[in-house]
C-alpha cells in the first residue's frame, strides 16, 4: 500500500527536505519536494497527495496558508502534518484549527518521522473508509428514495412531533399537496378520524400496536389509509402513513349495492302483480266470468315474460362479467342477419300497423362477430323501435360501409326522447319515464347490454332523438 501513497514535503531548508525524502523513499513512499509555499501550491494544483509534511515558518506563503489551501480546495482528503521548531501548545492548537492532523517538532530523527507518517497513513485509511461508507450510505439512501418514489402507494412519514418529514410523489398526487420542510400535518387535509389514529399511534409508545386502517374520501378519490408506528432500532420514532387508491374497489361496491337494490325493485313489481292476479282469481270472485279470468291471466303472462326477460338479461350480464360467455367468432354477412330479424318481428309490426324496411345496396356487409351477439344487439334495437313507435309509423334500417367499418342506423317515428332522457340511456336498469312510456314493458337492461357487447368488439353506438319526432340509433362495427 505504501508504494501507492504520494507525499509532498514542503520546507525551506534543503537539508531537511532531502533528509525527509531519503527516509520516506526507503519506506516506498513517492515523494515530491517544495522549497516554499508557492512551489507547494503549484504542485498541489498539478498532483494529488495523500500526505503533506509542511514547514510552518517559511518566507512568503507560510505553512498556515498552504494548510488552509489544502483544506479549502481538497476537502481534507490530503492529511497534513506540520513540521516546525515552534513546539508550543498555542502553535499546536492553531495548526489543528487550520486543519492539520499532527505536529512534528524540529529537530527530529528518522524514527520520529516514520512514527508521525504512520499515524497519518492510518488517518488517511480512516478517511478513505469513511468516504466509502458515506458513498455507500448515500447510494442506499438514493436507492431507498427511488424505491419509495416508484411505489404505487403514497408514503408519508411523520416524526414524533407530528411533522411530515418525507412524502413521496404518489402521496403528493393523492392529497394534492406539494411537500416542503414547512408542510404541517393540518395542511394534508386528513379527516379528524385519521388524525385520531395518528395520535393513538404516537401516544401508545408501543411499536407492537396494530395498524389502523380506514377508507376516506379525498377529493374524487377513495383512499385506504394505513397508519403504522415508524420504527427506528426497535423503538417507535413517529408514524408511517400508507395511502392506497381504492376508488375502483369502492365504486364496484357502490355499483354492487345499487345493482342489488335495482334488481330487487325490478323483480318485486312483476312478481307482486302476478300474485295479485292469482289471489283475485283464487277468491272465486270471477268464476262465472271466464273472459275476466283470461284477461288477468294474459296480464300475468305479460308480467311473467317480462320477468323472464329480466332474468335472462341478468344471467347474460353476470356471465359476461365472469368471462363465461362462450363466443364463436366468424365472418358474418350483416345484411342477411338484419333481414332475418325483420322477418321475425314482422307480425309484431303488423299488429301496430308499423311499416318496416331495410335500405342497403346490393353488396355484402361483412363483420367478424359471434352470431348471438349480433342478434342481441339488433333485436334489442328493433324491438325498442317497435315498442316506442306510434300506430302506423315506420321503422327503417339502413346499411352503409367503408374500408374500416359497417354502420347500421335504426330509425323510428316514435315518441322520441329529450337530451336529459338520453343521458342515462345505456346505464343498467335505466328507463325513460314519462306519460308516453307508462305501461310499456321492459327490463332497463337491453341498451346497457348492447353497449357492453359493442365495447367488446371496439364498436360504438350513438343516439339522436327529439320528443315526438322519433329516434335514430347508429351502430358502428369494424368491417370483417
Amino acid at each position: 500500500m505504501k508504494g501507492t501513497l504520494r507525499v509532498l514535503v514542503v520546507d525551506d531548508e534543503e537539508g531537511v527536505r532531502e533528509g525527509m525524502r531519503r527516509v520516506l523513499e526507503r519506506s516506498d513512499y513517492k515523494v515530491d519536494l517544495a522549497a516554499n509555499g508557492e512551489e507547494a501550491i503549484n504542485l498541489l494544483k498539478a498532483h494529488f497527495y495523500d500526505l503533506a509534511l509542511i514547514d510552518l515558518k517559511m518566507p512568503g506563503i507560510d505553512g498556515f496558508e498552504v494548510t488552509r489551501y489544502i483544506n479549502e480546495t481538497l476537502g481534507r482528503q490530503t492529511v497534513v502534518v506540520i513540521v516546525s521548531a515552534l513546539a508550543t501548545v498555542e502553535a499546536a492548537m492553531e495548526v489543528t484549527r487550520q486543519g492539520a492532523f499532527d505536529f512534528l517538532v524540529k529537530p527530529f530523527n528518522p524514527k520520529d518521522l516514520q512514527g508521525v507518517v504512520e499515524r497519518a497513513v492510518r488517518q488517511r485509511t480512516l478517511i478513505l473508509e469513511r468516504e466509502k461508507y458515506l458513498t455507500e450510505l448515500a447510494s442506499e439512501r438514493n436507492l431507498s428514495h427511488q424505491l419509495i418514489n416508484s411505489m404505487h402507494e403514497g408514503i408519508i412519514v411523520l416524526n414524533i412531533n407530528r411533522e411530515p418529514v418525507l412524502m413521496n410523489p404518489k402521496a403528493e398526487s393523492f392529497l394534492s399537496v406539494h411537500y416542503s420542510p414547512q408542510l404541517t400535518l393540518q395542511q394534508l387535509s386528513l379527516s379528524g378520524e385519521t388524525l385520531r389514529f395518528i395520535d393513538d399511534v404516537l401516544s401508545s409508545g408501543s411499536p407492537k400496536e396494530e395498524t389502523r386502517v380506514r377508507w376516506e374520501k379525498v377529493g374524487e378519490r377513495m383512499l385506504e389509509i394505513r397508519v403504522n408506528p415508524y420504527l427506528r432500532e426497535g423503538e417507535s420514532n413517529g408514524v408511517l402513513i400508507i395511502l392506497d387508491d381504492v376508488t375502483r374497489q369502492w365504486q364496484i361496491e357502490q355499483d354492487k349495492t345499487r345493482f342489488i337494490s335495482m334488481v330487487a325493485h325490478e323483480l318485486k313489481s312483476p312478481i307482486a302483480a302476478i300474485l295479485n292476479y292469482v289471489n283475485i282469481i283464487l277468491t272465486g270472485m270471477f268464476d262465472d266470468q271466464v273472459e275476466k279470468i283470461h284477461e288477468m291471466m294474459e296480464r300475468s303472462k305479460i308480467r311473467g315474460e317480462a320477468l323472464l326477460d329480466l332474468i335472462r338479461d341478468l344471467l347474460f350480464l353476470n356471465q359476461s362479467d365472469a368471462g363465461k360467455v362462450e363466443k364463436s367468432i366468424e365472418r358474418l354477412e350483416l345484411k342477411r342477419i338484419l333481414r332475418e330479424q325483420l322477418e321475425f318481428f314482422q307480425a309484431q309490426a303488423d299488429r301496430s300497423g308499423i311499416k318496416v324496411s331495410l335500405e342497403a345496396q346490393d353488396l355484402e356487409y361483412p363483420v367478424r362477430a359471434d352470431r348471438k351477439d349480433l342478434d342481441r344487439i339488433y333485436m334489442n334495437l328493433i324491438s325498442n323501435g317497435l315498442k316506442y313507435n306510434r300506430e302506423g309509423g315506420t321503422l327503417t334500417l339502413s346499411l352503409q360501409q367503408d374500408e374500416q367499418a359497417v354502420v347500421v342506423r335504426v330509425r323510428d317515428t316514435g315518441i322520441g326522447m329529450s337530451a336529459p332522457e338520453i343521458k342515462g340511456l345505456f346505464e343498467e336498469f335505466y328507463r325513460v319515464k314519462n306519460p308516453h312510456t307508462s305501461g310499456i314493458p321492459g327490463t332497463g337492461l337491453g341498451l346497457a347490454t348492447v353497449k357492453r357487447i359493442l365495447d367488446e368488439y371496439n364498436g360504438t353506438i350513438r343516439v339522436d332523438s327529439e320528443p315526438s319526432k322519433g329516434s335514430t340509433f347508429t351502430v358502428t362495427l369494424p368491417r370483417g
